[in-house]
């Protein structure tokens, strides 16, 4: 498999749901991921994932399909954007209706994979493929109802004016509003993340901006909320050392706001 830079990050994820299915609890019980991995050829060792990633990363993925479940339970006519999917199995951990409109975007080669390696799904499910910073995807959606966009680990790779614009012709295309899942990280955060050696084996480029506060790009996007890691019945089911590092993120402002998951509405 050949992937480079930020799409090769894609691999990062995949890897770490995996090792989480094969931990005892799981988080997110992501059984096709683990399946995935056994069937990519891959070198996943060189990522160099410790613990605290591996449930890092599960936990966010967890937290954002919780949200997506509720969103399309209030709303079933929500078109669902999942940007930069990668080889997430979300659409299918989340089982939404097939009623449901779902779009998986990320650029063609990601696409092209997703079909050879996961299972085709029913209903009004879809696949998109193209580069996320495209101008003309949008217009060719059907904007007469809410959306919903998830866009889990994907801020970093962009630079600030690309991500705003990209959030701006969103909101601007949906008048019936709609919420965005996402990750948001200081720029503190972000140069940690440069230097984590699961980031230096991809060399994927990684942005320099403060994304803690995304409603100053809209008038209309408002922050809603922010789990409380340690008090989710994921993390409280983990052993006592695996606990403590999200007992210290609540309880250390300074580092709740390196990175977050976070709501936000419009």
């Amino acid at each position: 498999m050949r992937l480079e830079g930020s799409q090769e990050t894609l691999l990062i994820t995949l890897y770490a749901k995996a090792m989480d299915n094969r931990a005892t609890p799981s988080i997110l019980r992501d059984g096709l991921a683990d399946d995935l991995i056994r069937r990519v050829d891959y070198d996943f060792a060189r990522f160099r994932l410790r613990p605290v990633d591996i449930r890092g990363i599960a936990l966010r993925a967890r937290v954002i399909d919780d949200w997506t479940r509720a969103a399309l339970q209030a709303r079933a006519d929500t078109l669902v954007l999942h940007l930069a999917c990668g080889l997430d199995s979300r659409v299918f951990r989340v089982e939404p209706g097939v009623e449901v409109d779902w779009i998986d975007l990320d650029f063609p080669e990601v696409i092209g994979l997703r079909q050879e390696l996961l299972p085709q799904r029913a209903g009004r499910y879809r696949t998109l493929p193209t580069n996320v910073m495209e101008p003309d995807w949008i217009a060719r959606l059907d904007h007469d109802r809410p959306v919903l966009v998830i866009a889990e680990g994907l801020f970093p790779y962009l630079d600030e004016y690309r991500a705003r614009e990209l959030i701006r012709r969103l909101i601007e295309a949906f008048p019936q509003g709609g919420q965005l899942l996402c990750d948001v990280y200081s720029p503190l955060a972000l140069r940690l993340l440069r230097k984590a050696p699961m980031i230096r084996a991809t060399q994927a480029r990684i942005g320099d901006w403060d994304q803690t506060d995304l409603s100053r790009w809209h008038p209309r996007l408002q922050f809603v909320d922010e789990p409380q890691v340690s008090q989710l019945p994921e993390v409280a089911a983990l052993p006592p050392a695996q606990r403590w590092p999200f007992a210290l993120y609540d309880r250390w402002v300074w580092l709740r706001r390196l990175g977050r998951v976070v709501r936000y509405r419009f």
